[in-house]
């Protein structure tokens, strides 16, 4: 038996693309669309895979210290240093913040608060018609 179940989330965040030879280089934002997926072989006494309050609790811990209402730049962007005196909440991260690679960092933070479920997928929607799935 393999079951799945996910939840969908929302927030906002700006980020800069660095060495991006397009407008994605300037400073900008996204209300971005998150679905986690987790899967097991079994459930557990309650019937359950997990409930969906403590996957909700998990995925809002990792979005709320990290992502939400942040702006992620990554280290090797020489703006970056600047960017994080201007304002102490900016989260500068050792990758460029694209969607394919925010999308892996929230599932590698993810993974170590699961517990004995497995992350099955991470589809991260930086627009209503732009996605990334990891």
């Amino acid at each position: 038996m393999n079951i799945s179940i996910g939840r969908e989330f929302w927030f906002s965040m700006g980020h800069t693309l660095h060495n991006h030879p397009g407008k994605c280089a300037n400073l900008h934002g996204h209300n971005y669309r998150l679905i986690v997926e987790i899967q097991s072989n079994q459930v557990n006494r309650e019937s359950m895979v997990m409930d969906f309050g403590d996957l909700k609790d998990i995925v809002n811990r990792v979005i709320d210290e990290d992502y939400d209402h942040r702006f992620l730049v990554c280290s090797s962007d020489p703006r970056a240093e600047l960017l994080r005196t201007i304002d102490p909440t900016v989260n500068i991260v050792w990758f460029n913040p694209t969607a394919e690679m925010i999308a892996e960092s929230i599932k590698a933070r993810l993974i170590p608060k699961l517990g004995e479920v497995t992350l099955s997928k991470v589809t991260l929607w930086e627009t209503e018609n732009s996605y990334a799935e990891v």
